[in-house]
């Protein structure tokens, strides 16, 4: 029989600055499952509780500095598609554009000068 640990988040209290879906993303990423998001924004999750001879990996931290030959693969397998050679943050060219890349093309840069 699966136990189950669960969690809540005030989504009111979380900082302006901060996306909910970014919130709930990275929970997901820690095994967290949504279960319901309510009316007066609070979000219920749940997940299986690790058995005593268990444990719960951890969620791999991206390397901001590693370089476009040694990259890590993402656990989906994606590779970096654009980097900043100055920060070396990268961009996968999937989903949303990357906060950094988006602010380097709204300046009139080309993001061309930053693929891998």
């Amino acid at each position: 029989m699966i136990e189950w640990e669960y969690q809540k988040i005030s989504l009111n209290d979380v900082s302006r600055r901060t996306d909910d879906i970014d919130l709930l993303c990275s929970a997901g990423v820690q095994g967290w499952e949504l279960v319901a998001v309510l009316p007066n924004n609070v979000a219920y999750l749940k997940r299986p509780r690790p058995t005593a001879y268990e444990t719960r990996p951890l969620p791999a931290k991206e390397q901001s500095t590693a370089t476009a030959a040694n990259a890590p693969e993402r656990p989906n397998g994606v590779k970096p598609k654009y980097r900043d050679p100055q920060t070396n943050d990268t961009w996968s060219g999937r989903g949303r554009m990357a906060s950094w890349l988006k602010r380097k093309q709204d300046a009139g840069e080309n993001i061309e000068n930053y693929l891998v």
